[in-house]
């Protein structure tokens, strides 16, 4: 698989974890589930739109190929 197309199952992944999370914090919202639970949900969710982000920019390709991986903020390969 191309990197290219790495990039975008991963990115489709991550879009599905976002909505998914919208969704289970409007259901917690809701039933006015425990605040710090649904505080959890929202940075996991954030999480995900951080990485979703960084995906688009090829700031994480590294972590899709085999081989090194960069740790490195802004590292475009």
């Amino acid at each position: 698989m191309m990197i290219d197309e790495r990039r975008k199952v991963v990115e489709r992944f991550l879009e599905r974890c976002i909505i998914y999370s919208n969704a289970s914090i409007d259901r917690k919202e809701g039933r006015n589930d425990n605040l710090e639970d649904i505080n959890k949900w929202k940075a996991y969710r954030d999480f995900m739109r951080i990485t979703v982000k960084e995906i688009r920019a090829k700031e994480l390709d590294t972590w899709l190929e085999d081989g090194p991986v960069s740790y490195e903020p802004g590292t475009e390969k």
